[in-house]
């Protein structure tokens, strides 16, 4: 856990960053793992289930992430949360800026 405070800020946030893609990869996986089961116990009993899952639209550009962050002098310039954090964005974080300021806030589609 010591090791954790000797990082700076954009290592964390990378850090935590790569945690969340895991962790949706491993939840991902375990829902297909449960639908899968699930659709096994009803076949055995001759029952034919339909499971939907809700999909977001793959032309909707907020598809990839649910979070967009925006520069806060140039409008034009916004990072998806995909990849590695911008350049921009490091440097504001490193200023002591909270990565939160950036954030757009969308509603669900």
């Amino acid at each position: 856990m010591t090791e954790l405070h000797d990082r700076s800020e954009s290592e964390l946030q990378e850090l935590l960053d790569h945690a969340a893609k895991i962790l949706k990869e491993k939840q991902d996986t375990r829902r297909r793992e449960a639908i899968a089961q699930i659709q096994e116990i009803a076949a055995a009993a001759g029952i034919t289930v339909t499971i939907k899952e809700e999909r977001k639209r793959k032309n909707d550009p907020l598809s990839a992430t649910e979070k967009v962050y925006q520069h806060p002098d140039k409008s034009d310039v916004t990072w998806d949360g995909n990849g590695a954090i911008p350049k921009w964005l490091k440097d504001l974080i490193k200023s002591g800026r909270d990565k939160a300021e950036f954030e757009l806030i969308h509603p669900a589609s």
